[in-house]
């Protein structure tokens, strides 16, 4: 293994997480470790953070443990920084590389991002684009990567329609900008706040945006189809509420996507999308570290978050970034977004 001459601490900032709690998981802390160039493992990268972006699996995780971290520990898992040591196993990446991706669900042992290091596994990242920001970089990963999954698993063309709830969120806005890029015929999304529908409109250039919040989201759907329902509805969401609306939508034959662990077999959401005769997809990057394409990690997040980054860089993609916090405000930062008053798109830390 490989380290930088530089100086590597032994600790580091973290909002470390302590305890699984939906309430005061976390405690904030100046003196967590940092882990040494000779404890990482053999695929295994230390990264000098620059730029992390929060998602709900954040607090969810926390809350929870479902990847059976071992505590004291650091949720987080959208980075962007530089390389400072590397794993003896390593051969794609060197000391001095920017690179982005998506850190193991997995925490243990220096994970998450939430702190000043993150150990990362190099399957999962890939080197950063000078031209691109760290910022932007690390909202390509589980908000997008989740976006790419669902749509991935369906034909997409000139002709289709397709239904997006909540084109306002994370995952929302990237999947609609997804299914621009994809070349799909007619785009109808939702948002309940004047600012996410302005900037859907005005920003993204949707011109169906629904106001669930006013409007029959079902009537809508089905007036701007000319009675006929989408080909598909991704729905992530998280809002059973929502779920039973946005399946409704979907035209015979056609494709209900959800976002988690939703939909499995004889669950409400299965039963309704057989009663609409519809296909039921399901998308869920929570697999790519805990489930069974663990083994086909490298190609299916690395693939993504090149085409991402190709994307920015040709003027296609746009993560909107809705603010900007500190390390230290994370918590609060986090709290919010549980809260639903994160704002539009993402919200990013930055570390240097």
């Amino acid at each position: 293994m490989a380290s930088t001459e530089q100086n590597i601490p032994t600790t580091q900032s973290a909002l470390q997480w302590v305890r699984v709690s939906d309430k005061n998981p976390f405690e904030w802390t100046t003196s967590a470790p940092v882990i040494q160039p000779s404890q990482l493992g053999n695929n295994q990268v230390l990264i000098k953070n620059h730029a992390v972006a929060l998602n709900p699996v954040d607090y969810k995780m926390a809350g929870s443990n479902f990847a059976n971290t071992t505590l004291p520990a650091v949720t987080g898992y959208d980075v962007s920084g530089q390389v400072v040591a590397i794993g003896k196993g390593v051969k794609d990446f060197n000391v001095g590389d920017e690179v982005f991706g998506f850190l193991n669900l997995n925490s243990s042992n220096g994970g998450g991002a939430l702190q000043q290091y993150s150990v990362g596994e190099a399957d999962a990242l890939v080197k950063k684009p000078a031209n691109i920001s760290h910022e932007d970089a690390a909202t390509l990963a589980i908000a997008f990567l989740s976006a790419m999954d669902g749509l991935r698993q369906v034909d997409i063309d000139s002709s289709t329609s397709i239904f997006i709830p909540g084109g306002s969120g994370g995952v929302g806005h990237f999947a609609v900008q997804i299914a621009q890029i994809r070349g799909a015929k007619q785009i109808i999304t939702s948002a309940s706040k004047d600012e996410g529908i302005k900037i859907l409109k005005e920003q993204y250039h949707i011109k169906d945006v629904i106001n669930h919040a006013k409007e029959n989201v079902v009537d809508r759907v089905l007036e701007l189809t000319q009675k006929q329902g989408v080909d598909i509805a991704y729905d992530a969401t998280y809002v059973e509420s929502s779920f039973e609306k946005s399946i409704q939508t979907v035209k015979q034959g056609g494709h209900w996507i959800v976002l988690g662990h939703f939909g499995e077999k004889d669950s409400p959401e299965a039963k309704l999308v057989a009663k609409q005769k519809a296909n039921l997809v399901q998308a869920d990057v929570t697999r790519y570290w805990l489930g069974p394409e663990r083994a086909h990690v490298k190609t299916l997040v690395q693939d993504q978050l090149k085409q991402g980054a190709q994307w920015i860089i040709e003027g296609k993609l746009k993560p909107y970034i809705s603010q900007i916090v500190k390390l230290e405000e994370v918590q609060n930062a986090l709290e919010n977004l549980k809260q639903g008053k994160a704002g539009f798109g993402k919200t990013v830390v930055k570390l240097l």
